[in-house]
Parts: C-alpha cells; sequence; structure tokens
C-alpha cells in the first residue's frame, strides 16, 4: 500500500513540475523586467515582453524577451529580428557565409533564420541569471542585431 502511494506520488509531481517551472520562470523574468530599469518595457503576457532599441544600422526596433519550459528549468529567450523575410535575397549564399562568420564573431548570441523566414539575432538566459546578466544579454542581442544589420543591409533588397 505504501509503495503504490509513493509511485502514486512521484508520477503526480512528475507531472506536475513541468506545470510549475514556466510559472516560476515567468515570474523572474517579470522580476528582472521591472528592476531592469528599461523605460519601454511593455508586458504582451505572463511570459512575454518587448524592449524598443534604437541603433546606428536600425533606427528602431524591438527585443522580445520571453520565459518558456523549453527544458525542466524554464529559459528566458531574448529575440529581435533585424531582417524580415521580403527583404532577403533570392541567393541566399552570401547572407549564409555572413550569418555563419557573425556566429563566430559575437558573444552570447545566435544568429539563423526562424520559422517564418525571417532573420533572427538571440540568446539563451537561464532563469538563474542576476539583473546585471540580463541586461548584458539583452543589451548583447540588440548591439548585434544592429550590427549584423549593418553588415547585410547591402545583400537586402
Amino acid at each position: 500500500m505504501m509503495r503504490n502511494f509513493t509511485i502514486a506520488s512521484l508520477a503526480l509531481s512528475l507531472l506536475l513540475a513541468p506545470v510549475a517551472a514556466p510559472a516560476q520562470t515567468a515570474l523572474k523574468l517579470e522580476t528582472l523586467m521591472q528592476a531592469s530599469g528599461y523605460k519601454s518595457a511593455v508586458k504582451v503576457n505572463d511570459a512575454t515582453w518587448t524592449l524598443d532599441f534604437a541603433g546606428k544600422q536600425i533606427p528602431k526596433f524591438k527585443v522580445v524577451v520571453t520565459a518558456t519550459d523549453k527544458d525542466a528549468s524554464g529559459i528566458i529567450t531574448a529575440l529581435a529580428n533585424p531582417a524580415a523575410k521580403d527583404q532577403l535575397p533570392r541567393n541566399r549564399a552570401n547572407l549564409s557565409a555572413a550569418m555563419m562568420k557573425a556566429n563566430g564573431d559575437f558573444d552570447y548570441v545566435k544568429i539563423g533564420f526562424d520559422q517564418d523566414g525571417d532573420i533572427f539575432v538571440r540568446a539563451d538566459i537561464p532563469p538563474s541569471a542576476d539583473l546585471a546578466s540580463f541586461k548584458t544579454v539583452v543589451e548583447q542581442v540588440a548591439a548585434a542585431a544592429d550590427e549584423f544589420y549593418g553588415r547585410v543591409k547591402s545583400l537586402l533588397r
């Protein structure tokens, strides 16, 4: 009888564990955003915020910061889209080469194509990050998006 109770308790805790992580990660994200001092921070929903940035190459753009349950402990992602699919050339060989080089040049961030075919610049932030680390990574995403756009704007339509 005790064994069945223990197995049932273990099964229940395993089922509930993934559900708890996103809520905790979203709360951590909210705490970081509120403490960040970003005046442009807008809460889209419990797990998504946007920040406005202005760069040297892109006059105005947004960085979207989300909390997800991608793994057991949750993850915070900062993402910018410096170029939409309709701006990209049909032949993407030079663009792809520039993306590969930038992935080696930039710290913290990944550059690629998202599900819609737009270019993304993104970084994953562990929910255990402190405020200074969080802001460093968010600002690195913004800086890399702006710099990468400057590198490839001559290739865009």
